[in-house]
């Protein structure tokens, strides 16, 4: 059962490190709205964590290790803008919104993991 939690928690942490990279990923974005020909980037994370609690369900255990997410810019030529920039502010909002709020779940889920493990100890 604590393996099952401290698992939970370490992968709760690692996804808290990418919310953390994608927040700054995005505010750069946002910092670069006025650049001519900028390229909006995004933090590829999540179907690697995805492949990798499926394979965890084969192999019975999760390596953290495989799990590097990575910044792509997006280089297509489709633009809204005249300028070239991609960057669209209204989703970068909403992207950092939703990500604020997704890293606020995750740290909740360690502290209530974490009273859990308190609990059965006590």
């Amino acid at each position: 059962m604590l393996d099952n939690l401290f698992s939970t928690n370490s992968i709760i942490g690692a996804s808290m490190q990418v919310a953390s990279l994608r927040n700054e990923v995005i505010t750069n974005n946002i910092a670069n709205v006025d650049v001519p020909n900028f390229k909006k980037s995004v933090v590829k994370f999540e179907d690697m964590l995805n492949k990798e609690l499926e394979n965890s369900k084969i192999t019975g255990n999760i390596n953290l290790n495989n799990l590097h997410p990575y910044i792509s810019v997006t280089k297509n030529n489709l633009s809204t803008r005249l300028d070239g920039n991609n960057v669209d502010i209204e989703t970068e909002m909403v992207d950092l919104y939703n990500n604020a709020s997704k890293y606020e779940v995750m740290s909740n889920s360690i502290v209530a993991n974490y009273k859990r493990i308190s609990s059965v100890l006590v």
